[in-house]
């Protein structure tokens, strides 16, 4: 079982870091579920910050955690999905494009490395 004291204090860390605004949604068993919020949501590099928080919960809990899953919401916040890196065996990344009035949306699966 997560421990929800560790899981807060790994986002409290990381909000504090990158001054990002992310909440909790759920843990189940050992799934963490977080809504990622904030300036960091509208850079090119927003999925190396999710790793980012992988590595802070990682660190927090004792046990390495990956990226599982990732789906950006219509006002650009996103929604991630965290595993133990051990039962991540891709990673599911979604993406909204906008060109001028269109969009698309796009779904990637990608093979762990290693």
């Amino acid at each position: 079982m997560v421990d929800l004291d560790k899981v807060r204090e790994a986002i409290r860390r990381f909000n504090e870091k990158y001054g990002a605004e992310s909440e909790l949604i759920e843990v189940k068993n050992d799934e963490i579920v977080v809504h990622v919020k904030g300036h960091i949501c509208f850079t090119c590099g927003a999925y190396d910050y999710f790793e980012d928080l992988a590595f802070e919960l990682s660190d927090v809990l004792g046990r390495e955690y990956a990226v599982a899953e990732e789906k950006q919401l219509e006002d650009g916040t996103y929604i991630v999905r965290y595993l133990p890196a051990e039962k991540v065996d891709k990673v599911v990344r979604e993406a909204m494009i906008v060109i001028y009035d269109n969009v698309e949306k796009l779904r990637l699966e990608i093979p762990k490395r290693g």
